[in-house]
C-alpha cells in the first residue's frame, strides 16, 4: 500500500471552524432528539408519554406507532447519522491532538477531558434522570435523597427495569475513550510511516469521488452483519454493531484529520453524497413500509440495515463537505458555540427529563410539550454555562473560556 511521506501533507494544528460548528449542531440537536423519543418510543429514554409508557408496562415494548409522523421521521433520520458524525469529528480532533502530544500525554488528555466528566456527571446528574424514570415507571416512590442510594442497587436494563444504575447518554464518552486507547497503536504506526493513500486517488494526488463515497459499502456490511444480532444497547461489551460502526467512523475521522485531501474531496462531492444519503435513507424507510421486515437475520432486515449503513456514511460525508463549504463563520458566535458544546452534551438530559415528566398529563398537545421541554433544557444549559464561566474548576471541567477580564489578566 502506498503511503504519504511522514512529513507529507498533514494540516496545521489550528482548530477548523466548520468542525466546531458541526459538533455544536449535533449536540444542540440532542435535546430535540431525546425529547422526541419520549413521544415516539423509538429509543430508550428516561420518561415517556403516557401511551408509550403504558405499552411498555403492558409488555408490548417500544417501537410502536406513537406520536406524530413528523416526529418519528425526525428521530429515525437523526439516529441514522448524528452520532456517526460526532465520532468522525472526534477522530479528526484526535489527529490534531496527536500532532502536539506523545502517546502518554494523549491518553492523559483523553482521560482528563472524557473520563473525569463522565465520573462526576454519573454520580451527580444521572441519578436525577434515573429517579424520574423510577417515578414514571412506578418502580420507586419518594424523594430524590431517598432514591440516591437505590441508584447503585443494580444495573438498569431498560424501561421498567428493577435496576436503576446506568450511564445514560454518557456512553459516548466511554466509547470515545476506549476507541482512543485501542486505536492509538494504529495511529502511531501511521504517524511513523505516513497514513495510507485513499483508494480512488489519481496520479495528481486528488482524491476522486470513489475515495470518499465507496467506504459506505464497509459501513453497510458492518450494519448488515451485526445490527440484526446487536440492535444497539450501548453497554460496550455486548454492542458489536455500534462498536464496529462507530470505531470505523472514528478511525476514518483520524485519516481525514491527517490527510487534508479527504475533507477536500468531501467538499467537492458533498452534494452527491447528500443525494445518495437521502436516497438510501428513503429506501430504508420504504423497506419498513412495504416489505415484511422481521427481526434477526432475515433477508429484508439485512437489506434495511445495509441501506442504513449506506445512508450513515453518505450523510456524514455530506455534512463534512457542506460544513467545510458553508460553516465558515468565526468570531464571537463561534466562541459561544464552542463554550456551549460540552455543557450541552453533558447537562441537557436532566432538565429535559424533568420538564418532560412535569408536563405529563397536561392539557397541552405533544408538539407544545416537546417544544417547551427542549427550550427549558437549552435555557438551563445556557444559564449553567454562564455561571460556570466564573468558577475556574467548573470552567475547566466543561471546556468553557474564561471571562474576557480573566483572560486579559492571564496574559
Amino acid at each position: 500500500m502506498r503511503v504519504l511521506p511522514p512529513g507529507g501533507a498533514p494540516p496545521g494544528a489550528q482548530r477548523l471552524a466548520y468542525l466546531d460548528w458541526l459538533r455544536f449542531i449535533v449536540v444542540l440537536s440532542l435535546a430535540p432528539f431525546h425529547a422526541a423519543l419520549s413521544y415516539t418510543g423509538y429509543g430508550v429514554v428516561y420518561v415517556y408519554d403516557d401511551p408509550v409508557r403504558d405499552a411498555v408496562l403492558a409488555g408490548r415494548g417500544l417501537y410502536g406507532r406513537f406520536g406524530p409522523d413528523a416526529l418519528r421521521l425526525f428521530t429515525v433520520f437523526l439516529d441514522n447519522w448524528g452520532m456517526h458524525l460526532l465520532f468522525l469529528v472526534s477522530g479528526m480532533g484526535a489527529a490534531h491532538s496527536l500532532q502536539s502530544r506523545g502517546a502518554a500525554a494523549f491518553i492523559g488528555e483523553r482521560a482528563r477531558r472524557l473520563m473525569l466528566p463522565f465520573g462526576l456527571i454519573t454520580l451527580l446528574v444521572i441519578p436525577i434522570q434515573a429517579w424520574l424514570r423510577a417515578l414514571d415507571f412506578r418502580t420507586f416512590e419518594g424523594g430524590f435523597l431517598a432514591f440516591y442510594p437505590r441508584f447503585f442497587d443494580g444495573i438498569s436494563t431498560g424501561p421498567g427495569s428493577p435496576g436503576h444504575f446506568d450511564w445514560g447518554h454518557l456512553w459516548f464518552l466511554v466509547y470515545l475513550f476506549v476507541f482512543s486507547v485501542a486505536a492509538l497503536p494504529l495511529f502511531q504506526a501511521w504517524r511513523r510511516r505516513g497514513p495510507p493513500v485513499p483508494h480512488g486517488t489519481g496520479t495528481t494526488g486528488t482524491v476522486h469521488a470513489a475515495g470518499v463515497l465507496a467506504p459506505a459499502l464497509w459501513i453497510a456490511l458492518l450494519e448488515a452483519a451485526f445490527r440484526p444480532g446487536w440492535p444497539g444497547y450501548q453497554n460496550l461489551v455486548d454492542d458489536w454493531a455500534n462498536v464496529t460502526v462507530y470505531l470505523s467512523f472514528f478511525v476514518s475521522g483520524y485519516l481525514a484529520g491527517v490527510d487534508p485531501r479527504l475533507p477536500e474531496a468531501a467538499e467537492r462531492h458533498g452534494f452527491t453524497a447528500l443525494v445518495l444519503g437521502l436516497a438510501a435513507f428513503a429506501a430504508r424507510l420504504a423497506c419498513y413500509e412495504w416489505l415484511p421486515v422481521g427481526a434477526g437475520y432475515q433477508a429484508f432486515h439485512l437489506l434495511a440495515q445495509f441501506l442504513r449503513g449506506l445512508a450513515a456514511w453518505w450523510l456524514v460525508v455530506a455534512a463534512i463537505g457542506l460544513g467545510r463549504r458553508y460553516l465558515l463563520a468565526s468570531g464571537p458566535m463561534l466562541g459561544l458555540a464552542r463554550d456551549l458544546s460540552f455543557p450541552l452534551y453533558l447537562l441537557h438530559y436532566a432538565p429535559l427529563t424533568a420538564a418532560t415528566y412535569l408536563l405529563l398529563g397536561s392539557d397541552l398537545g405533544i408538539w407544545p410539550r416537546w417544544a417547551l421541554s427542549v427550550l427549558l433544557s437549552w435555557a438551563v444549559v445556557a444559564l449553567c454555562t454562564f455561571v460556570f464561566r466564573y468558577v475556574p474548576p467548573l470552567r475547566t471541567l466543561f471546556g468553557i473560556r474564561a471571562p474576557s477580564g480573566a483572560r486579559g489578566l492571564s496574559r
